[in-house]
């Protein structure tokens, strides 16, 4: 049986992005096309992980026999697969495309009479003269994909007429809900492995737009980015936690919270001034306010963001390298860094049974850690097979969808008071549940 195909939606991402970069001042349209099977799912639990293992390996492969050019497909979640189409001359023939598409898909993926049916969905998103960042334009693909999964998705000549008409249409929703304050934050539990008790939260952003619904943070983000947006847009999260912290100290509780600065803003030298205001407005003490940072953010310019990160620090502010192991910086410079945490990346976590290269690169982050004083947190925790190695190799914090998934201010308080420690960490589900 062919290898089951690995997750890339960051290589995604950096080759939709290589593409616009390369089409240059006459740029021609791009395509997107996202081909889900809708129910994985449902084939892995009536018949065996092998077979769905099987469905995955061959849409892959049919995938890239029907593409136009090499390493254009990916795939990009559990069961879907994102394929680029680099110049699109004549939009209007892109329906022919996507239908011979779904047809040899269709007849490749025919299993025997009492196997249960493969069930396509393909979700389209067309990049006029490549004016959108590859994240609006993954939004796009994944807004139609939704609206296919909920039986509501418009026809495929609908949706290109409508990226006709709205090329930048986030853009102005994005600016209105950053005047307007209508952003939201969620928080996500992080549990101190060995007591079970709760050792705080992450607050991460939520934008719900009227007319389009929940849009991805990641695109917030970006759309922040591409409008020179991020210091407010980052204002806002870290005023909104520091007053929900204050909230719930009033009410007797007590979550120390972390929240993430991206990494444009780590060598900006109004950056501590903005933060250490926004913790004196809200009194909220800054040893319990926790600043994500990601590995790479340093990496920018070097001199200034230690420089920033030590300004930081010195205000009290705890920090934390997130997403740490996925970039490239030397430990010549990891041991200059003024950080109390390590946080390793869920990429790196949810392989930790599958993988033992993995596995040893975690111990090794975990034993780095040790060395120079830090704490550790794992992200991306789901099952009790994982807990367990997590807890043999020493990683003291763990967060991820098998203790909760991000909540709302009253959901998660709900929820600090449901949670029984220990006792709900040793009730979590075994890996195999958890696989797709």
């Amino acid at each position: 049986m062919p290898a089951v195909p690995a997750i890339a939606r960051d290589a995604f991402l950096d080759r939709l992005g290589q593409f616009a970069a390369w089409a240059g001042g006459e740029a021609p349209d791009l395509g997107l096309l996202l081909v889900d099977i809708a129910n994985l799912r449902e084939i892995n639990h009536r018949h065996a992980f092998d077979i769905g293992d099987a469905v995955l390996a061959e849409t892959e492969r049919q995938l890239a026999a029907l593409a136009p050019a090499e390493d254009t497909v990916f795939r990009i979640a559990s069961h879907t697969f994102a394929v680029i189409l680099p110049t699109v001359t004549q939009a209007e023939l892109l329906p022919v495309v996507v239908g011979r598409m779904r047809t040899a898909l269709e007849e490749a993926l025919e299993l025997d009479g009492y196997l249960t049916a493969a069930e396509l969905l393909i979700a389209i998103a067309l990049n006029r003269a490549c004016r959108l960042s590859p994240l609006l334009t993954l939004a796009r693909a994944e807004e139609h994909l939704a609206a296919l999964r909920r039986g509501d998705g418009r026809e495929l000549s609908e949706v290109l007429a409508d990226s006709q008409a709205r090329p930048d249409d986030l853009i102005r929703p994005f600016t209105e809900a950053l005047h307007d304050n209508d952003f939201l934050l969620y928080y996500q539990p992080k549990v101190a492995i060995g007591s079970g008790q709760l050792a705080g939260a992450e607050a991460l952003l939520r934008w719900h737009n009227p007319e389009r619904g929940w849009i991805s943070p990641e695109v917030a983000v970006q759309i922040a980015e591409d409008i020179q947006r991020s210091f407010e847009l980052t204002k806002w999260v870290v005023h909104a936690a520091a007053r929900q912290y204050r909230d719930w100290s009033r009410a007797g509780r007590e979550v120390p919270l972390s929240v993430n600065i991206p990494a444009s803003l780590i060598d900006r030298a109004d950056l501590p001034g903005m933060i250490n205001g926004a913790l004196k407005i809200w009194d909220m003490p800054p040893a319990r306010m926790t600043l994500e940072i990601t590995e790479q953010a340093f990496m920018r310019d070097a001199e200034a963001g230690l420089k920033i990160m030590g300004q930081l620090r010195d205000l009290g502010c705890r920090i934390s390298i997130d997403d740490f192991g996925t970039g490239y910086s030397s430990l010549a410079y990891f041991r200059d860094i003024p950080a109390d945490e390590l946080k390793v990346d869920r990429s790196f976590v949810t392989r930790l049974l599958l993988s033992p290269e993995d596995a040893g690169l975690v111990r090794t982050i975990v034993e780095l850690a040790r060395i120079f004083g830090m704490r550790v947190v794992a992200e991306g925790l789901e099952d009790a097979d994982t807990l367990d190695c997590l807890r043999s190799i020493g990683c003291e914090v763990a967060q991820g969808f098998g203790i909760a998934r991000p909540l709302p201010p009253a959901e998660f308080a709900a929820w600090a008071d449901r949670w029984e420690g220990s006792d709900a960490l040793a009730r979590l589900p075994g890996a195999e549940a958890f696989r797709s």
